[in-house]
């Protein structure tokens, strides 16, 4: 049963909303375009795990995607968690395509292509770290001691698999996507004795959750970027296109003709993940580029937005959403 499902982490809504919002000239477009690209290709291959995992038994096995963690000195994160009655399963997903080589006496996965040879991380140091640190929490919460297992999936179908030394020590923990059910089943072989309850597993599995605290930065200063350099304005939903215009109620594209009753839901949600959770009636004029502060009035009142203080010195509280 599915415990916490896999959303968008707010790095990659913030990444998606910041290259929206640069213009194409911009110093910083090439990079973040890059890292929104990496940054998409890791969770979309989180994500299809969700296949493979669907052939566990829903009663015996609680999934948690997505968990950032502290263990009292570090954060951690952990993509996919299976809890068992006997063993908990942490699981990490590498969706890198291209041949894949890992090598454990430098502790570097090295990708391999015509080009040029690229080195990332030890997946197998990182799953390790993680086992280290979810002990290490799980012991300050004073939670019953139960085995933890790690295992490496890669997502990439394509993706070609080497190692250059202790291959059997590497093949144990590093599978490809669709044989995750197989290992799980021979990983319950090793963990025959029932240590929780399935009433214990769901408690352990709350807490958890009540625990995850999500990688929130300021993505405008993770990449030097000032706050002026944004494209303002309501985005077209078909085109693309900014600024839209606010006709009778509605928002008009100018290039397309579209017409929309709520694309500045999306504008708002943008502001929120780049700029500020708050906005005043002129913050709001300045980014939906409306030049009525009745209008934008009217628009803020029928969000029934939280807020605080009165008159021009009210703050709106905007929610994130994904869209």
């Amino acid at each position: 049963m599915i415990g916490k499902l896999h959303d968008a982490p707010l790095n990659l809504l913030k990444m998606d909303a910041l290259l929206r919002r640069l213009p194409s000239h911009h110093i910083r477009y090439e990079e973040v375009k890059e890292q929104l690209k990496k940054y998409s290709a890791g969770f979309y291959g989180e994500k299809s795990i969700g296949f493979p995992l669907s052939f566990l038994e829903e009663k015996r096995f609680m999934i948690y995607h997505d968990l950032r963690l502290y263990d009292g000195t570090h954060h951690f994160q952990i993509d996919t968690l299976v809890i068992s009655q006997h063993y908990i399963l942490i699981v990490e997903v590498k969706n890198i395509s291209g041949t894949l080589m890992f090598d454990p006496i430098f502790n570097q996965m090295i990708r391999i292509s015509e080009t040029k040879e690229e080195a990332f991380p030890d997946p197998l140091t990182q799953v390790e770290r993680q086992r280290l640190q979810l002990e290490m929490f799980l012991l300050k919460s004073k939670v019953s001691w139960i085995p933890i297992e790690t295992l490496i999936v890669i997502s990439n179908r394509s993706t070609v698999l080497k190692a250059t030394h202790e291959i059997n020590a590497i093949t144990s923990k590093v599978i490809r996507s669709e044989y995750l059910p197989t290992k799980v089943k021979s990983i319950d072989k090793r963990y025959p004795t029932e240590l929780l309850t399935m009433k214990e597993v769901r408690k352990l599995g709350r807490f958890l959750v009540k625990h995850h605290e999500p990688l929130d930065r300021d993505i405008l200063k993770q990449f030097s970027i000032p706050v002026t350099d944004l494209l303002v304005g309501v985005q077209c939903p078909n085109c693309a296109r900014m600024p839209m215009i606010r006709i009778h109620g509605k928002w008009l594209c100018q290039s397309c003709s579209s017409v929309s009753k709520d694309a500045h839901l999306k504008a708002l949600n943008d502001y929120a993940l780049l700029v500020s959770k708050e906005i005043t009636n002129q913050e709001l004029r300045g980014f939906l580029r409306l030049s009525s502060e009745d209008a934008a009035t009217r628009l803020l009142k029928s969000l029934n937005l939280e807020f605080s203080g009165a008159n021009k010195g009210r703050r709106y509280m905007l929610d994130i959403r994904q869209f």
